[in-house]
């Protein structure tokens, strides 16, 4: 006993600090993941609407096109009388403020350049000079070029001042519509930066960030925090910028060779999460040293009686029936040594009436009294009683007091369930029922036998008969995993279709042949008489099922089977969906 409470504590120790160191670093993994993620789709969304708001401009450039009469006037050569000229002016300036009466701000000016000069400008500025524009690159390849042309503030012709506004341009070559290979000139928007600027400012990117655009020269279009400058640089520089100091995303800006980088702190990022682990840390040593002198309290109180059993059992497995456990505890031990009392007096008169039962059942062929006393007695067969017991008494002499104490619960629980066999209980009871019939199954496999459990929440409360799904399961677990040598996988369902309640068990065993089956099926209807051999007290305990199942809602209900060599074996159960009433909790 000593040396499984030692053994408890140093694992339980040993799991506390693994576990909260593993903890943090998978929290702070998955947070720096998140936040990089999450810092990523804002600065490509911020990208996007950058993106977007310059298509805008470009399609402004396009809108001479949607006006019949702006390009008859464009395409027209210079009128010959300076009226001529001015009517022209005025129509091409009248459309061009029309244009800018465009509710965004950021747009400054518009200009149509031709022959001559055509403007329109939100302020008054000389934005466009009066001499010979050959001079300016971006004329030059306008002219040359069908594609949009993105002029930068240091490419263009505006003086950079402190203080200024800085201005970029989105010029595009004019050709005519009836001949598109004449060229009529070029048409320009110039805008500053601010509209950029404030869609970047809506980009939230939390404490400990900085946002940052720079420009294909790498000069600063726009800075969150002046003190990440060299860092936001840094990070382009590199071809894995990411480190144990900063972590940096970029999106680019395609149309204007533009990129856009955030830098964030991971010490800053991380600091919530090194305090939480702190505590937590400190909080689960205290956790643990009371744990450990509760726990030493407790196996002291709670294993000796259960050693005692032991004992006991191993006498009645060599066939002395005329023990007893004495104990006057109240809790689940003293209910255990009770209900081992009660089991093994029940056994000596189980085994002077089994042979009465079955004397009584061939002579008589009273088939549904046969069935519900040998499925009354598969419920407490004393090979499951005694292995699941020496399975509790391997579990504390390996130092797993732990899963001994959920066997004995589960134990209890299928104990228990005995007494209520003919009675009306919650559906979730019965799930609880197989949930420890399964479990106890499972450690006696040693993981061989796994199990899923399915119900629709709307039938928890439903009324069933008791142990009307753990006869099903037993011989799921009978002829699926005893008789397979590998893995086997039971799986319970309850769902409603079409007004009835159907539940279903189904095993990937070995399967049952075609004629087998078809005799099962036949004896289970009640067609067939049960002529004995192997496997028969499965088949009585399906019989039993069935005949309580027409009995209790009517012929139309009950069971069906399906099975298919090395494939598994289906039980269908149908009960009706009847309007809803507490059940009682027994």
């Amino acid at each position: 006993m000593s040396k499984l409470t030692v053994m408890s504590c140093l694992l339980l120790c040993l799991s506390v600090f693994l576990e909260s160191y593993l903890s943090y670093i998978q929290y702070t993994r998955d947070f720096q993941r998140q936040s990089s993620e999450r810092v990523q789709q804002i600065i490509d969304q911020a990208a996007l609407n950058i993106d977007t708001y310059l298509d805008d401009l470009y399609r402004l450039t396009l809108s001479p096109y949607r006006n019949a009469g702006i390009m008859k006037a464009l395409e027209e050569p210079p009128g010959e009388t300076e009226l001529e000229q001015l009517e022209k002016r005025r129509l091409i300036e009248n459309y061009l403020d029309e244009i800018m009466i465009y509710p965004r701000e950021d747009i400054l000016r518009v200009s149509i350049v031709t022959d001559h000069i055509y403007s329109s400008a939100r302020l008054p500025t000389n934005l466009v000079p009066d001499e010979s524009l050959e001079a300016y690159d971006w004329y030059k390849q306008a002219l040359a070029s069908q594609e949009y042309i993105f002029v930068p503030a240091r490419n263009n012709e505006f003086v950079r001042s402190k203080g200024s506004v800085e201005v970029f341009s989105v010029i595009k070559q004019l050709r005519s519509i009836s001949n598109t290979q004449n060229i009529l000139g070029v048409i320009k928007a110039d805008a500053n930066y601010n509209a950029i600027v404030e869609i970047v400012d809506r980009a939230e990117m939390g404490w400990g960030g900085g946002l940052f655009i720079l420009d294909e020269y790498n000069e600063f279009i726009y800075a969150s925090d002046e003190t990440h400058k060299g860092t936001a640089l840094s990070a382009l520089s590199q071809d894995i910028p990411n480190n144990d100091n900063y972590l940096y995303n970029t999106s680019a800006i395609p149309r204007t060779n533009w990129k856009i980088v955030a830098v964030n702190s991971v010490q800053e990022m991380n600091r919530e999460a090194i305090q939480t682990r702190n505590r937590a840390l400190m909080f689960s040593i205290g956790s643990a040293l009371v744990f450990i002198l509760l726990l030493m309290i407790y196996v002291r109180y709670f294993l000796k009686p259960l050693l005692s059993i032991v004992m006991l059992m191993k006498e009645v497995e060599i066939g002395k029936l005329d023990v007893t456990f004495q104990s006057s505890r109240r809790d689940e031990m003293g209910y255990l040594g009770s209900a081992f009392n009660r089991l093994v007096k029940r056994i000596g008169e189980m085994l002077q009436e089994n042979t009465t039962l079955v004397r009584e059942v061939y002579e008589t062929k009273l088939l549904q009294q046969e069935a519900q006393i040998n499925a009354l007695f598969s419920q407490i067969q004393p090979h499951f009683i005694f292995n699941t017991l020496n399975m509790i008494s391997l579990s504390i002499q390996s130092g797993k007091p732990d899963k001994a104490n959920q066997h004995i619960h589960e134990l209890s629980k299928i104990l228990r369930s005995m007494s209520q066999w003919d009675k009306e209980i919650p559906l979730y009871k019965e799930v609880d029922l197989l949930h420890a019939y399964l479990s106890i199954q499972s450690s006696r496999y040693e993981g061989r036998l796994s199990y899923h459990i399915a119900v629709d929440r709307a039938l928890e409360r439903y009324p069933v008969p008791a142990l009307l799904l753990q006869p099903l399961v037993e011989n799921a677990v009978l002829h699926g995993c005893e008789r397979k040598k590998g893995p086997t996988t039971i799986t319970v369902t309850a769902e409603i279709v079409q007004n009835r309640v159907v539940f279903a068990v189904k095993d990937d065993g070995q399967g049952i042949d075609m004629e087998t089956l078809h005799r099962l099926q036949r004896k289970v209807d009640g067609l067939e008489e049960d002529s004995g051999g192997n496997g028969s007290s499965s088949g009585i305990g399906l019989v039993n099922v069935n005949q309580r199942i027409k009995v209790r809602y009517g012929q139309e209900y009950g069971l069906s089977i399906s099975s298919s060599i090395h494939e598994g074996t289906t039980v269908v159960l149908t009960i009706p969906n009847m309007a809803p009433k507490e059940a009682c909790d027994v």
